[in-house]
């Protein structure tokens, strides 16, 4: 694996979905850049995981993925540290109560629509457009055809209006 300098711990940027699977599934622990608006989805057998600036891949929470869904441009890092690996534990859990707060909400239609809301502030409409329903979909517990037909609103009035809004975690 690359490094681009002798103090840098950045692994080189991923492109390669299928080369990222192999590499969460070895056991080998990484975290996902904090300093970068990226993130992964990471498609377990039933369900997906969200980890985004600065969480734990890997290790021993990635080793049945099935799949993983770059988001921006990411970035890899190996935690140098005691304290830097257990910063990236802790932002993953972060990650993951961030979901299940969207998840509890009990209306599938404005999971979805949370759920979409959020990620077009983090990152933008345009990338959020890229990512296949599916996956969305595995991420809040809802079928693929609730994401397409929240994507085909204009706006999210039902989220901003009603304070279901979940901000995307910084």
């Amino acid at each position: 694996m690359n490094e681009s300098s002798p103090n840098s711990h950045s692994l080189v940027p991923w492109v390669d979905p299928e080369q990222l699977v192999c590499s969460l599934s070895s056991g080998q622990l990484l975290m996902v850049d904090p300093q970068r608006h990226n993130a992964l989805i990471i498609c377990k057998t039933f369900h997906a995981e969200f980890a985004g600036p600065g969480a734990a891949v890997g290790g021993p929470l990635d080793v049945e993925s099935s799949s993983v869904v770059p988001i921006g441009d990411v970035a890899l890092l190996h935690p140098r540290s005691y304290q830097e690996r257990q910063n990236a534990y802790a932002k993953r859990l972060h990650w993951m109560r961030w979901l299940q707060q969207i998840t509890d909400n009990p209306l599938s239609a404005q999971r979805a629509r949370i759920l979409l809301f959020s990620l077009e502030e983090f990152f933008s409409a345009e990338v959020v457009s890229q990512l296949p329903d599916e996956v969305l979909a595995r991420l809040v517990g809802v079928l693929p055809q609730t994401i397409a037909a929240a994507r085909r609103e204009v706006s999210y009035p039902t989220a901003k209006a009603v304070g279901l809004r979940v901000p995307f975690p910084r």
